[in-house]
């Protein structure tokens, strides 16, 4: 008996010195100042309140790549936790269980970054709000359909894009939009998120699947940019470490380019 509780507490110590290690490597490792890709923070609070309505598959997957965001999300859990003892925490609410899962995801992913540093990127997938699907709201609300073109987009993979510049397109403000993007020929057919920013602040993001129609691979969300200001934004699409980037125009007016 003294023996398997010594063989108890032995695998404990390596655990939590194994948490401990994966934390701090994830606190520092993935510096991210331009907060380039990262999900709004009110999807981290949600994560870290309740894993089961906040988890998303994108998130769990950006905390590995991204510190400031992983750091944000530790704040959160801890917060979250304080509030309700952490015995009563981890056995009546099986949101406790889900985070319980999602930090052993973050950690698996920490280990195989650790053997393959070489494959360290953006996490991929899932959105921080959810789109939805066509026709899903379209009986209690119009939407009017504006196509964004990337398929001449070029790909960056830093903060910062080429020195080239596309002429702007443009999304209507005044109505919901029923927003398609048109993917570069041999796009994948995976999730993608997207996010419209305006210098180093999100604005918008969403995310979607994508699916090839008629040769070509879109993207498909409902939005509604009514309370954005009129301007120039950066409509940015990523899926792992890959980025396409095209500027826009929110419009006050109804008119937009097809």
């Amino acid at each position: 008996m003294v023996r398997k509780n010594t063989t108890k507490r032995q695998a404990l110590r390596r655990e939590q010195e194994l948490f401990a290690s994966a934390r701090s490597y994830l606190s520092h490792a993935f510096p991210n100042p331009e907060r380039s890709g990262c999900p709004l923070d009110e999807a981290l609070r949600l994560l870290a309140a309740d894993p089961q309505k906040g988890g998303d598959e994108y998130i769990s997957g950006h905390l590995t790549c991204c510190s400031p965001c992983f750091n944000a999300y530790l704040g959160y859990l801890t917060q979250a936790r304080d509030r309700v003892r952490r015995i009563r925490w981890i056995r009546r609410s099986t949101a406790g269980i889900a985070t319980v899962v999602i930090l052993v995801t973050v950690l698996y992913l920490f280990m195989a970054k650790h053997r393959h540093p070489q494959v360290a990127g953006q996490g991929n997938s899932a959105p921080t709000a959810t789109s939805e699907s066509p026709g899903q709201t379209q009986t209690a609300t119009k939407y009017v359909p504006v196509l964004i073109d990337l398929s001449n987009a070029s790909p960056t993979r830093g903060p910062k894009g080429g020195a080239d510049r596309p002429m702007p397109q443009t999304i209507p403000a005044a109505s919901p939009v029923s927003l398609s993007l048109r993917l570069p020929l041999g796009s994948e057919e995976r999730r993608y998120l997207m996010t419209l920013t305006a210098g180093r602040q999100v604005m918008w993001s969403a995310s979607a699947q994508a699916k090839r129609q008629n040769g070509d691979t879109l993207l498909h969300v409902n939005a509604d940019f009514k309370d954005l200001p009129p301007g120039s934004y950066n409509l940015q699409v990523s899926s792992g470490s890959r980025r396409l980037s095209v500027p826009v125009m929110i419009s006050a007016n109804s008119e937009h380019q097809h």
